[in-house]
């Protein structure tokens, strides 16, 4: 408590002080890569960002003469997720050393465009002793640099593993080697959840996250992660100013162990309503009061995603393999109705990844990359045919009449950083 206290006072006290010391100057440093990705889908996907962002196959789609119009191939040739940055170091004052990210690539928006300019980190920390202050946009606290997924798919493991970028204030305190802790205020920006298009800030209420990490730099480390988040539903769904809301919680185990010449990451996480963050998901409607005179409340559909990833170090070639698996679990209590104004395909009751991988150094700044992705995506909430009157959730809002539909997926990748 003294040394978060001193940190603070040299923030307040840096104004008077700074004149009176030698700064160390500022540093700068440019990285990035330039990369071209070819891609082979054997059947029609979904697929964001201009095709660059890979989710999975897509359920069928009949034409008048039964034909499966989304079973047939594509291929694609994108270099719009080429990236750079620049990493800015000092000053260092009163004991408190200034550091800085700005990261951009081109992935900003979903036409069929290579051109539109992405902002992905804009942040400054402030490190003082065991205490760091982040500030700005970076990734959520559930997407772990450190503890990701190193598939050659842009997607790093969506939809089992979490990808988001968000305005945010960090504070993180280690406080022994081996142990660290970190709370975090956020908001969402422009991956937001599905018809929630005011977020929490109408409420005044930021998602708020709590993160541990065990292990320090040593082999083994372990995240352990919490967080809740109040989304104010529209006012379609709160004709009387009730400010109305729901509620979700979120956590997730994380692993990472590194070794000379191995390293091996996985994550079990579960959570409510987690389409902010690319995965299928929604809300479910009680009505807890009667027709004439209803009483709703809103719940997020609870979702579970797990995955692990293997990858090897070696001189040239280094194969790795990836494997997830995402399930819809439904809500504890029974729920009245999925909404589909709050769904990002909902429909799906599970899917299932399983990518083997091979990269090769041709120079330490030249990579060429392979990789192939079985993808199967368990799509339901369709018509039964022997029951057409038949519901498409059960009572707890997981899809029934569940179809599995494959994908195979080559992908060839070529990049130099610098």
């Amino acid at each position: 408590m003294k040394l978060l206290v001193t940190f603070l006072m040299s923030l307040l006290s840096a104004p008077l002080i700074v004149a009176q010391e030698d700064e160390k100057p500022v540093e700068i440093s440019f990285h990035g890569f330039v990369s071209l990705n070819a891609g082979y889908n054997s059947r029609t996907s979904k697929q964001v960002r201009n095709n660059s962002i890979y989710l999975y196959p897509l359920p069928q789609k009949l034409n008048e003469d039964e034909d499966d119009l989304n079973a047939r191939g594509s291929f694609d040739l994108g270099a719009s997720h080429s990236r750079f940055g620049m990493h800015i170091k000092g000053p260092t004052f009163n004991g408190i050393s200034v550091s800085g990210l700005l990261e951009a690539d081109f992935l900003g928006d979903d036409r069929a465009s290579d051109s539109d300019l992405r902002l992905r980190h804009a942040y400054l920390s402030l490190s003082y002793k065991k205490f760091v202050l982040t500030a700005g946009q970076t990734f959520h606290p559930l997407h772990i640099s450190d503890a990701s997924p190193k598939t050659v798919n842009t997607v790093t493991g969506i939809p089992m593993h979490p990808l988001s970028r968000n305005p945010q204030l960090r504070f993180a305190w280690q406080l022994t080697p081996g142990f660290d802790l970190s709370a975090t205020l956020l908001r969402q920006n422009n991956s937001r959840s599905t018809g929630f298009f005011a977020d929490n800030n109408d409420r005044g209420i930021p998602e708020f996250v709590l993160q541990t990490g065990i292990g320090g730099r040593g082999a083994l480390k372990v995240y352990l992660t919490a967080g809740y988040k109040q989304l104010p539903l529209p006012d379609e769904y709160d004709p009387h100013n009730e400010k109305l809301t729901m509620d979700a919680f979120h956590f997730q185990t994380s692993l990472r162990y590194k070794s000379e010449k191995l390293e091996y990451r996985m994550a079990a996480l579960y959570g409510d309503n987690l389409t902010e963050m690319i995965m299928p998901g929604g809300v479910g409607r009680i009505n807890k009061g009667t027709e004439e005179n209803p009483e709703y409340e809103y719940k997020g559909l609870p979702v579970v995603g797990l995955w692990a990833d293997l990858s090897t170090k070696c001189d040239k070639w280094s194969p790795g393999l990836f494997a997830g698996y995402f399930e819809a679990t439904g809500t504890r209590e029974s729920i009245d109705e999925v909404l589909n104004d709050f769904s990002r395909d909902s429909e799906i009751q599970n899917i299932l990844i399983v990518a083997p991988r091979l990269n090769y150094l041709m120079h330490k700044n030249l990579t060429a990359s392979f990789e192939y992705m079985w993808t199967r995506a368990g799509w339901g909430a369709k018509e039964d045919l022997d029951n057409p009157e038949g519901d498409k959730y059960n009572n707890h809002g997981v899809p029934l009449n569940v179809e599995n539909f494959a994908n195979h997926r080559l992908l060839f990748s070529i990049t130099y950083s610098f």
